[in-house]
C-alpha cells in the first residue's frame, strides 16, 4: 500500500469561494501514487464541504470523513487503482 501524504489547510484563512485552498488539494491528489492516499485536514468547515463535492463530481474516494483529536475536521482521499 501507498504511504499517506498528509496536507493541512488549518493555517489557510480562505473560503471555499476562493481556489486556493481546493487547488491544493487537486495539486496534491493528482500526484498521488494509484492506490495512494491524501489526508485533508482543516479548521474551516467551508474547505470540508469543498472538498466533498469536488471528490463527488470527480469520483474520489473518501474513505473517511471525521474530526480528529484536535477538532479539525480530517478527510482522506483514495485514488484510484491501476486498472480499476
Amino acid at each position: 500500500m501507498a504511504a499517506t501524504r498528509s496536507l493541512d489547510l488549518s493555517a489557510a484563512e480562505e473560503l471555499c469561494s476562493e481556489p486556493g485552498a481546493l487547488e491544493r488539494v487537486r495539486r496534491a491528489y493528482a500526484n498521488l501514487e494509484p492506490g495512494g492516499r491524501l489526508e485533508v485536514r482543516s479548521s474551516v468547515a467551508e474547505h470540508a464541504f469543498a472538498v466533498r463535492a469536488w471528490a463527488r463530481k470527480s469520483g474520489v474516494s473518501v474513505v473517511e470523513d471525521g474530526i480528529d483529536s484536535g477538532g479539525a475536521l480530517r478527510l482522506v482521499l483514495e485514488a484510484a487503482q491501476a486498472g480499476a
